[in-house]
């Protein structure tokens, strides 16, 4: 890793303890150089605004928090289990990775960035959770419905996951493991079965 590379990542990791701390909106680009030790013109040859380095924040949690799903799921062997898997593993990652956390609870849909920053995740988990559908597929575990239409029961799974979701995080309940793992069973079993 060259120089620039390791500033650039000392920024974002100094960047995600302030954006956890305060969120996006009162987080500063000096409040980031301070706690960086470096001169406020750095971060900015580095990344063009706030928004910019809190993208990479997000897209660095993102990378670790799916690594940690398809570890998970990569470990169980029918298309139930891994479903299973990742409503529960990316749920419980959620709520462990403030930034992501406050992208899937607070989408604010009047601002753009935040639309588009949850487009990005959302287009993204949509083409992991087909490809899980796909390999089945193609598999021959699940067949009951078309080729053709294996991209819509991935944007169902997701719809459905990513509202019970912002609905428990609405409620703002205790995070409930028994109950998040009955609700996957239930909702895969339906799916899937």
């Amino acid at each position: 890793m060259n120089k620039d590379e390791l500033v650039k990542l000392e920024i974002i990791g100094q960047a995600q303890k302030l954006f956890q701390q305060y969120g996006l909106k009162k987080t500063t680009m000096d409040e980031i150089a301070t706690a960086c030790g470096k001169a406020k013109s750095t971060l900015y040859h580095y990344f063009n605004s706030k928004e910019e380095v809190f993208d990479s924040v997000i897209e660095m949690e993102l990378t670790k928090l799916r690594r940690m799903v398809k570890e998970q799921v990569e470990e169980q062997k029918t298309i139930q289990e891994k479903l299973k898997t990742y409503m529960i593993e990316f749920q419980k990652g959620t709520l462990s990775m403030l930034n992501v956390y406050r992208i899937v609870a607070h989408v604010n849909y009047d601002k753009k960035c935040q639309r588009e920053r949850f487009a990005r995740m959302m287009e993204f988990e949509k083409n992991y959770v087909l490809r899980i559908i796909q390999d089945a597929y193609d598999s021959g575990e699940f067949r009951s419905v078309a080729q053709e239409d294996l991209p819509l029961m991935a944007e169902l799974l997701l719809a459905g996951f990513y509202g019970s979701l912002k609905y428990l995080i609405d409620r703002d309940d205790d995070y409930d493991q028994e109950k998040l793992e009955r609700l996957a069973d239930i909702f895969t079993s339906k799916l899937f079965n």
